[in-house]
């Protein structure tokens, strides 16, 4: 290997200067010709092993705690490594720190340190004069009872709503104000993993599993009688056991609250008055969804809102942003999506309502033999 190769021949100044992503990983991966295209040959052979290790650990067994020392790194990685055409190396970070994510999150609730709910409980029944908000809320609202009302699946479909609200914040801002992606996604981003990060450090039990282990009472989880009504009981055992038993001790922050008030911050960043105002009401009404459902203590929202501004603060300071300060003078301008999109979706929405009117689409009687 050239070692003294100039930096022009070097497979990052050819990747840098590649025609589209493709050929910028084909530069990449290509013979290295200098000592730097051998450590970045090397950053993206890591990366691939880090891609493996969930495969691993769900197919085997792998150290819970080895996984935050084998996961974290390669979002740095990937910081420096992939290309940067076509913002492919934004939504390669978002998506493969998603993966991540949910892999340390799952296995959280897997090291030694024991789950506790004692310090939020006392907090509350402080607090509360004796009593949990969750509990006050299903004695006077109802829907504990075993047969929910509409205030019992509003809520629930709120929470629900988590699941895709905070990735269609980030594809948004994609579409419609670029410039802020990659700081928009490298902010949902900061707020799941200081998430992660308390769940190993405090695992915190939620309301409804501390009544189950015998620390309180009043508390019934709604989301279990609505969710089989929506579902059907077998497509809500499998979906349940998917996505609400990854961790159950996973509650100290609210992650759900969290995302729903970066969303919020995201609006104040982007300075659009009525976006703030949907993510102050989404906000509150996901805040108030969680704590009656029995999934979140208030000061799980507390935390999980300290945990969005954090994250938010310091992912603008190192990008320099426009930080939180509100003026109505000065606010992004939103981009329409190109034409060819917007009469793409039009199309697909108007197949989609002609489809519905006209019932099921039946296959047309085949001819002949």
């Amino acid at each position: 290997m050239d070692t003294t190769a100039g930096h022009e021949e070097c497979a990052a100044a050819r990747a840098a200067q590649a025609p589209h992503w493709r050929a910028a990983l084909r530069a990449e991966w290509s013979r290295p010709r200098c000592r730097r295209d051998a450590v970045r040959l090397l950053a993206w052979v890591y990366l691939v092993v880090a891609l493996t290790i969930p495969i691993i650990r769900i197919t085997s067994s792998f150290p819970p705690l080895a996984l935050p020392f084998a996961l974290v790194p390669a979002l740095a990685v990937i910081l420096w490594v992939a290309p940067r055409q076509d913002h492919f190396r934004t939504w390669l970070f978002y998506a493969v720190g998603m993966i991540f994510f949910t892999q340390l999150r799952d296995a959280a609730d897997e090291t030694l340190i024991p789950a506790s709910t004692g310090y939020v409980l006392h907090w509350e029944l402080w607090m509360f004069a004796g009593t949990t908000p969750s509990a006050w809320l299903q004695e006077h609202l109802g829907g504990a009872s075993g047969d929910p009302g509409a205030l019992a699946y509003l809520s629930t479909f709120l929470h629900w709503s988590w699941f895709v609200f905070p990735h269609l914040t980030v594809i948004a801002t994609y579409l419609w104000a670029r410039p802020m992606f990659f700081r928009v996604a490298a902010i949902m981003l900061g707020v799941f993993y200081t998430g992660v990060a308390m769940y190993y450090l405090i695992p915190t039990v939620p309301p409804w599993l501390a009544v189950e282990e015998g620390d309180t009472t009043g508390i019934v989880r709604i989301m279990r009688d609505v969710g089989p009504r929506v579902f059907g009981q077998a497509l809500w055992d499998d979906l349940y056991t998917l996505a609400a038993e990854a961790n159950p001790r996973a509650a100290m922050p609210s992650l759900h609250f969290a995302a729903a008030f970066q969303i919020f911050l995201i609006a104040l960043i982007l300075r659009r008055g009525r976006l703030v105002w949907a993510g102050v009401v989404y906000s509150v009404g996901l805040g108030f969804a969680l704590v009656y459902l029995g999934e979140h203590y208030v000061a799980d929202l507390i935390v999980g809102g300290l945990a969005a501004l954090v994250s938010c603060f310091i992912v603008e300071r190192i990008v320099r942003g426009p930080g939180l300060r509100w003026s109505a003078r000065r606010r992004w301008r939103l981009r329409a999506p190109p034409r060819r999109w917007r009469r793409s979706g039009l199309r697909l929405a108007r197949q989609a309502w002609d489809s519905l009117r006209s019932g099921p689409i039946r296959a047309p009687a085949r001819e002949g033999p």
